[in-house]
């Protein structure tokens, strides 16, 4: 160090910086609030005097973020599940380290492969990256490849779609969820006997695997239950709803049923209307106050549930790093382990 930059003075760095003395004071020592325009004044001041604290004024200086545009597409706005979700991923944006994060969240009217398609084209418009949960289908597809070569990230949300173009998949593993389901359905039925699904839409590859998951369980594990013919109905609570009652008409001897997808809640509501809420054992997808409660009273049997904060903070982290030059090769990081919740931890 020379003698020269051991003689700068505030004063000096003030005249340079055209600031008070009093702001270098406040800014060296940070005694008071200072406005980042002036921190970089002073900052700029004292690089060019050489001036000895120059370490400790940099530690003042607020550093400037990359901004990142991020969109998400959510589904069923006013349901408990996606609420919970839009609250984390907001919370995970904001404590970002690495970017400062502009997310848009926008909501799904309905389950098409068109509408999500659509999303993708005008999410990516005004993004770097974006995610959903989408149909596995030529047109969404179609459209993650757009909207990649003009490098913009797509991360498939809770059930895969374009493999060969999206950026990451983020969620469970929905085949492993399904087995589980099959596990905890067999163990807790009354008896043996007849098991029943509800997915909500085929053109999801989540409802897919968890179908073909909870089949191969009891196929190779449990054959002295049955599994009959899978409902597949909208995940709305009256709708799920019928298909239990046309179900519990149709094979009085269900034992057990696992509800993949939405609508839980009517499912619930088709076995107490049978009186049969607590004989026959059901699992429940996601954690939502309706879900808790049936677990704690003992009308369902189990739920299996995505790790909603730590999926937010991780689609969060790795889209800042696809924008940020850290993700140029498809990411791969793996299924998250989902939660299990029974009336004894819930």
């Amino acid at each position: 160090m020379s003698k020269a930059a051991e003689r700068v003075t505030l004063v000096d760095i003030a005249k340079a910086a055209g600031v008070s003395v009093a702001t270098v004071d406040r800014v060296l020592n940070g005694r008071a609030a200072v406005s980042s325009k002036r921190v970089e004044l002073v900052y700029d001041a004292a690089r060019a005097l050489n001036y000895h604290g120059l370490p400790t004024l940099r530690s003042r200086v607020p550093i400037k973020q990359p901004i990142v545009k991020i969109g998400v597409a959510l589904r069923r706005r006013h349901h408990a599940f996606y609420m919970a979700m839009e609250s984390a991923l907001r919370a995970a944006a904001t404590r970002c380290a690495d970017a400062e994060v502009d997310l848009k969240i926008v909501y799904q009217s309905n389950n098409s492969p068109l509408e999500a398609a659509s999303l993708v084209k005008k999410l990516s418009e005004s993004c770097h990256a974006i995610a959903l949960m989408a149909p596995d289908h030529s047109s969404v597809s179609e459209a993650v490849k757009i909207a990649r070569e003009r490098n913009v990230f797509t991360f498939s949300l809770l059930s895969d779609f374009a493999i060969d173009a999206r950026q990451a998949y983020l969620g469970v593993d929905n085949r492993k969820a399904g087995r589980t389901a099959a596990w905890g359905a067999s163990h807790t039925a009354q008896r043996p006997g007849a098991l029943a699904i509800v997915v909500g839409n085929y053109g999801y590859l989540a409802q897919e695997m968890r179908e073909a998951g909870f089949r191969s369980y009891i196929r190779e594990r449990q054959p002295e239950f049955t599994v009959v013919d899978t409902l597949v109905a909208a995940e709305s609570e009256d709708d799920v709803r019928h298909s239990v009652e046309r179900l519990l008409g149709k094979h009085p001897d269900v034992v057990g049923i696992y509800v993949a997808s939405g609508g839980v809640e009517g499912a619930l509501e088709a076995l107490r209307r049978k009186d049969k809420a607590g004989k026959v054992a059901l699992i429940c997808n996601e954690l939502t106050p309706v879900s808790r409660e049936a677990v704690a009273e003992r009308a369902a049997t189990m739920i299996i549930a995505t790790p909603v904060e730590q999926l937010a903070e991780q689609f969060i982290t790795e889209a800042v790093h696809a924008v940020n030059g850290r993700g140029e090769e498809l990411s791969k990081p793996g299924p998250m382990p989902f939660e299990l919740y029974v009336s004894e931890n819930i």
